[in-house]
């Protein structure tokens, strides 16, 4: 039997695995959070190294900022292997990677980029195919499994570049109106419906991530290619703005009577089971709450911290959320892998080179910055804006 809706009155199952929860996140409670800044005397309790402050950080649960139900775009992927965690370990469906290289430089310069590929497509087809058995089986759709796969299937697009998504170099109309359908929380017919409009969806896309992103090596001046990978950014993060998700309808968490959408990625009993046995490690199952956000990736060393990744987010008219220490353990079979393709060893066995996975990495959360109502306030005095700039170890 699939998976029954939850009931009201049922008991919760246990702690669902939710981007950022538990107290490890220091301000960070993931996509869903409530976004109060710390206060002065938390943020310098947090700056302090005392033998417990460290034991405290080395028991802290990694951050994974994905929710299964998320329309995930990647950006500026290499080898795939980070698409593959989410759509095989995570099992994030409505996902689209794309890479800036052709389908043909792609498979010459990393060789395991063709397996990883298959593998997020066969995992999509996998989920989907028993979904649509499921609805089959219960007299529900009738659609083909052609049709729910292009529906709900995991895509990978070649040819899309950073600077220009959405225009037809950067994906074009798949990137500018989406692949998948938004996912609500739906009102019981007898809950009365607000007299307001419904919120505006916004963009197609609730989250944006691209790791790791560089230019290549277009000169030996630092100066030079400093400017050059900030360029790229600001055009990525402008491009990204029209294209990010709003917050959906408010609804409140204690509510029960609120019905989930049908969870399409129910695989009968055995495999449903198993889901839930899984979703303390996973990004969980739940729909966002708050607005799209834009994740970018970097290396914590010079140059990369030359590029003053927050200014430019600033300027592009983002604020940052916060950011926290890459986790690369949490994604598992993920290799970074490097702008120029795939270095081979001096011994012709495995990667030569500098890896990416032994270096120390952040992850940056942003969102496009809110015009906050403007409210007299006493004495003449300005009232002074918050933004919000929590770091997680």
């Amino acid at each position: 039997m699939p998976r029954n809706k939850k009931a009201k009155g049922r008991p919760p199952r246990g702690p669902a695995r939710q981007p950022g929860s538990g107290s490890a996140t220091k301000g960070y409670q993931g996509p869903n959070a409530s976004k109060t800044p710390p206060s002065p005397s938390q943020s310098q309790s947090q700056k302090g190294t005392t033998p417990k402050n460290q034991q405290q950080h080395q028991n802290q649960r990694p951050i994974v900022p994905f929710l299964r139900r998320d329309r995930i775009l990647l950006i500026g992927e290499g080898d795939f292997s980070f698409a593959r965690s989410l759509a095989t370990q995570y099992k994030c469906r409505n996902l689209c990677a794309t890479c800036y290289d052709s389908k043909e430089t792609l498979y010459g310069k990393y060789p395991q980029a063709e397996t990883n590929i298959n593998d997020i497509v066969t995992a999509s087809r996998r989920i989907t195919s028993s979904s649509a058995r499921n609805e089959e089986e219960q007299g529900g759709s009738n659609e083909t499994p052609t049709q729910n796969e292009q529906k709900q299937g995991a895509q990978v697009r070649f040819g899309v570049d950073a600077r220009k998504l959405g225009s037809p170099t950067g994906g074009g109309k798949d990137i500018r109106s989406g692949l998948f359908a938004r996912k609500e929380r739906k009102r019981p017919a007898w809950k009365p419906q607000d007299r307001k409009p419904p919120p505006s969806p916004g963009g197609p896309w609730d989250v944006i991530c691209f790791n790791f992103p560089h230019v290549g090596g277009l000169s030996t001046d630092v100066n030079r290619q400093v400017r050059a990978n900030q360029e790229l950014l600001v055009a990525f993060f402008k491009s990204c703005v029209p294209l990010l998700s709003n917050a959906p309808e408010k609804v409140d968490e204690d509510d029960d009577d609120f019905e989930e959408e049908d969870d399409d990625d129910k695989d009968g009993d055995e495999s449903s089971e198993r889901e839930e046995e899984e979703d303390e490690q996973t990004s969980g199952l739940g729909v966002r709450s708050g607005p799209g956000q834009i994740l970018v990736s970097l290396f914590e060393a010079e140059p990369y911290t030359l590029w003053n990744i927050k200014d430019l987010a600033r300027h592009a008219g983002l604020q940052v959320v916060t950011s926290f220490k890459f986790p690369w353990t949490s994604y598992e079979g993920y290799t970074h892998a490097r702008t120029v393709g795939q270095i081979e060893a001096k011994n012709h066995e495995g990667r030569g080179g500098w890896r990416g996975e032994d270096r120390n990495a952040r992850m940056y959360v942003f969102e496009v910055k809110r015009e906050e109502p403007k409210h007299p306030s006493k004495g003449g005095k300005k009232r002074a804006r918050n933004e919000l700039d929590s770091e997680s170890d």
